[in-house]
């Protein structure tokens, strides 16, 4: 069994839909699984929506009631947002 579990946004994720990721996000936590949060923008002008992805993660994060001190940092890699919740 793998020690943590991925989970997958869109900047245009709906909010019944980020609801149930984070949820979801929540009961890996529960089980002790550590959970990471990718956010990919792609071409064109979902690439230049920097602000509104953060908004979407830091949004996740609130509904899933994650600790600040269990979340690492928000990474950008190229045009990836991610993180890590620890459990």
């Amino acid at each position: 069994m793998s020690k943590s579990k991925e989970i997958q946004l869109t900047v245009n994720i709906g909010e019944a839909d980020l609801s149930r990721k984070a949820r979801q996000a929540a009961k890996f936590r529960d089980k002790g699984l550590g959970v990471s949060l990718k956010l990919r923008l792609r071409r064109g002008r979902e690439a230049e929506r920097t602000g509104d992805a953060m908004t979407v993660v830091n949004k996740f994060i609130g509904i899933a009631e994650v600790p600040s001190n269990k979340v690492n940092p928000l990474k950008w890699n190229d045009t990836t947002l991610s993180t890590f919740l620890h459990p």
